[in-house]
């Protein structure tokens, strides 16, 4: 017996949505992104603890301790800059995480953007104005003493702009998803500027950029891979029934 004589029109018209969900699919394996999210809390952690360990070791008198810090240090951002620029290894790095994670679901990807092969000068120029921004913002908030309350509404005036332009970049391989990171920051920018309590003081101020930067990152690529567990449930049911149809042939 012939295959589509076994398929009713409801059946069929679910196997035609085998590319939408494989899609859908591949745009929101977004575990290896939180992974990455982990290596760089890694490191900047790395990096924040040793300039301050060789400042304290320098004031109080152990040189030798500053220098092996500060020799530390030039060691984690040189790792920094291997895993961070694709050039020198962070494409490498990514996959092979991508692999660990994935590889028992087996390869699912989307071909890279036009955009990105046309006009990959654009995304240096992005990320050149990106990184004048932060480090823009960091020099006038320590020579004009701004307070720490208006440090995530500045960056969120350049750090919105560079998520969205992100998503758009890479689009269709990203999920739109990914854009919830940039409406909730630029929420919680608005929020503060309108005078909402939801700073926190004392010892804990340094969460007022922790959690919306990674708190929010960690939140979309969550509901991202839930997304694509939930892809994963109906491409596994077109299958079953594909195999049936076969089965029944």
């Amino acid at each position: 017996m012939n295959t589509q004589q076994n398929q009713t029109p409801q059946d069929t018209e679910k196997l035609k949505e085998i590319p939408k969900w494989t899609r859908k699919y591949a745009q929101n394996r977004t575990l290896t992104n939180l992974a990455f999210m982990a290596i760089n809390l890694l490191f900047i952690v790395a990096i924040g603890g040793l300039s301050l360990l060789a400042g304290i070791a320098s004031k109080t008198g152990h040189p030798i301790l500053s220098c092996v810090c500060t020799v530390v240090l030039i060691a984690v951002l040189i790792l920094l800059f291997i895993v961070g620029i694709p050039k020198f290894g962070g494409v490498k790095i990514w996959r092979w995480i991508d692999r660990r994670i994935y590889g028992q679901e087996g390869i699912a990807s989307i071909p890279e953007p036009e955009l990105m092969k046309k006009k990959k000068w654009l995304g240096y120029v992005v990320a050149i104005i990106f990184g004048s921004c932060v480090m823009g913002s960091v020099f006038l908030g320590g020579k004009y003493n701004l307070p720490i309350k208006y440090m995530q509404p500045i960056s969120a005036i350049y750090l919105v702009p560079f998520m969205t332009f992100l998503y758009f970049w890479q689009r269709p391989k990203v999920s739109p998803i990914l854009l919830l990171w940039p409406i909730l920051y630029a929420i919680h920018a608005i929020l503060i500027v309108a005078g909402v309590p939801i700073l926190f003081t004392g010892n804990f101020t340094g969460l007022n950029m922790f959690l919306p930067t990674f708190g929010y990152g960690v939140l979309t690529f969550t509901i991202g891979h839930i997304y694509s567990r939930y892809a994963l449930k109906k491409l596994k049911g077109i299958a079953r029934l594909e195999g049936e149809a076969a089965n029944g042939a």
